[in-house]
């Protein structure tokens, strides 16, 4: 089955990328491999699995087993994914500070972790994914989750002029001086990275090179017949080893890796990303 694709709310934009519910089940010929590459992304994630629980392989362990609510934080190195044998889950994708804004917590204490949703948000989340679980369509899972979400709005952290800043940045690929954005934000250069390292993790500069990058593992999943020089130059890297480093950086190893057989064999879920921003 295809990934059912939901704009938000209208009240919701303001956080709120986008909403992906999915249902793959690998034992039934799709050609899909259960396995995945994930590679670091700009966006902040909540996820809720409905089926098999995910497993997830970071470079120095074995497959460790998540629970069925999962928050994602800032992520800087690939990781593993075992997708299981049947895949069901609701993907909510978050603009640049919409995690924060919804959690509260300092964005710099989540990097390179991942917890349970229900540790940090309470016992409302199993009440969720019991209404998740009961929605018999795509679109009611999807209403279910904007439901949820709508009924935080109250509690969300003001919206900043750096929020709005950080979202042209991502709408930019990443390619917009800093001086330019922290200017649009009305903020000096310090205040710029504190908030930045608070609302999303990561100081502006290494947050604009994941926004180039993952605009870039976006543009081969979409279109695999691209070169990667095109694709380089496209997703505005003045130059191929400035490119290929970065690529190295984040996903681990070389562009040439990924190759359209690759591809073809791959959930696609970066381009599940920033639906907003064509390529």
């Amino acid at each position: 089955m295809m990934p059912a694709y939901f704009a938000p709310h209208p009240a919701l934009l303001e956080f709120i990328d986008s909403v992906f519910v999915l249902d793959i089940d690998f034992r039934a010929g799709v050609g899909l491999s259960p396995i995945y590459p994930f590679v670091p992304t700009h966006n902040r994630i909540l996820c809720f699995y409905l089926q098999d629980r995910m497993k997830v392989k970071k470079q120095t362990d074995g497959f460790l087993l998540r629970t069925r609510s999962v928050i994602i934080g800032p992520q800087l190195t690939p990781v593993t994914l075992d997708l299981g044998q049947h895949h069901q889950s609701v993907i909510v994708n978050l603009k640049p500070a919409g995690m924060y804004r919804l959690l509260g917590i300092p964005m710099a204490e989540l990097v390179e972790r991942d917890y349970d949703a229900r540790l940090v948000m309470g016992r409302e989340i199993d009440e969720l994914l019991d209404r998740l679980h009961a929605g018999r369509s795509p679109a009611a899972r999807n209403a279910t989750v904007q439901r949820y979400l709508l009924g935080k709005l109250a509690r969300l952290r003001p919206l900043l002029p750096f929020d709005a800043a950080m979202l042209h940045q991502v709408r930019a690929s990443g390619n917009l001086p800093i001086e330019q954005v922290a200017a649009a934000a009305c903020l000096s250069l310090r205040q710029f990275e504190r908030l930045s390292h608070e609302r999303l993790g990561l100081s502006p500069k290494v947050y604009s090179r994941l926004i180039r990058f993952s605009h870039a593992y976006k543009c081969r999943e979409i279109a695999p017949h691209l070169s990667w020089t095109t694709i380089a130059h496209r997703c505005g890297y003045f130059d191929q080893m400035h490119f290929i480093r970065d690529f190295k950086v984040f996903a681990g190893h070389a562009p040439g890796l990924l190759t359209p057989e690759s591809l073809a064999r791959s959930v696609r879920f970066r381009t599940m990303e920033d639906l907003s921003v064509e390529l």
